[in-house]
């Protein structure tokens, strides 16, 4: 089965345990999943390029766990190996098993603070879910939410995500002579493991990860909003992106 109907596979048996106050919520998270763009739900490190081959099997093993009932399992699969990549089906399933107590405990406002989470790109499938949810809450439940999704977004937002994949692209360059001229210009040949161990020279491979940083970067700076943020790998202050990416996730979205 494909992994978009999965919910609503388990809607008709969801339904009978669920009060009628939390119908609506139910409902439109069932539709959400099944309608909700690919590109928008599953993410790895936020790159343009296909997930690789151990994220795919993970996300195939996850789903079927799902499927086949295994919640416990899946639930720790999601929350522990894809929620922290970026995966926002990951998220928002999270926020779903909570909502309907499958593999974790019943709760709403947790379920809140994930599809808040989930919802951060703006698919419009999640942010109907996530306001639908959030205007159930009462006042405290607000709060608790508020203080819930905080925690969420200074560990899994696409800003914390993005500054770690820079953070290790920028201790990638690193040379190991002190020299950034002495890396892109070193005759050394590099075996990479992500090119099927095939030799590279120097300057090919950290070519290759300063572009990537770059990208990287750029996206920071456009999902962030950070117009200043120097772009160039070998100018940019990693002190201040983080400076930038704390500030940003210290509060929530207007």
């Amino acid at each position: 089965m494909n992994r978009l109907k999965v919910t609503v596979h388990f809607y008709g048996g969801l339904m009978a345990g669920i009060s009628s106050k939390f119908a609506t919520g139910v409902l439109l998270a069932s539709i959400a999943l099944m309608t909700a763009p690919v590109e928008a739900q599953r993410s790895h490190g936020l790159s343009p390029d296909l997930p690789d081959s151990r994220t795919l099997r993970v996300q195939r093993k996850v789903d079927e766990l799902y499927e086949r009932g295994e919640f416990d399992r899946a639930y720790f699969i999601y929350r522990n190996e894809l929620v922290p990549i970026g995966d926002k089906y990951a998220q928002y399933m999270v926020g779903y098993m909570h909502l309907v107590g499958r593999g974790t405990d019943e709760d709403r406002v947790a379920a809140s603070a994930w599809y808040r989470l989930a919802a951060e790109r703006g698919t419009p499938e999640f942010v109907a879910v996530r306001n639908q949810l959030m205007h159930d809450l009462n006042a405290d439940e607000r709060r608790r939410s508020d203080d819930y999704y905080l925690g969420l977004r200074r560990q899994f937002s696409d800003l914390v995500v993005l500054l770690e994949v820079i953070k290790r692209k920028h201790r990638e360059l690193q040379p190991s002579t002190g020299s950034r001229l002495a890396r892109s210009s070193s005759p050394i040949t590099v075996i990479d493991p992500k090119s099927a161990n095939h030799p590279q020279s120097g300057a090919v491979y950290y070519g290759r990860i300063e572009r990537e940083m770059e990208r990287k970067l750029l996206m920071l700076a456009e999902i962030g909003d950070f117009p200043d943020l120097e772009t160039d790998p070998a100018r940019v202050n990693i002190r201040d992106v983080e400076r930038l990416v704390n500030e940003r996730i210290g509060s929530i979205p207007d």
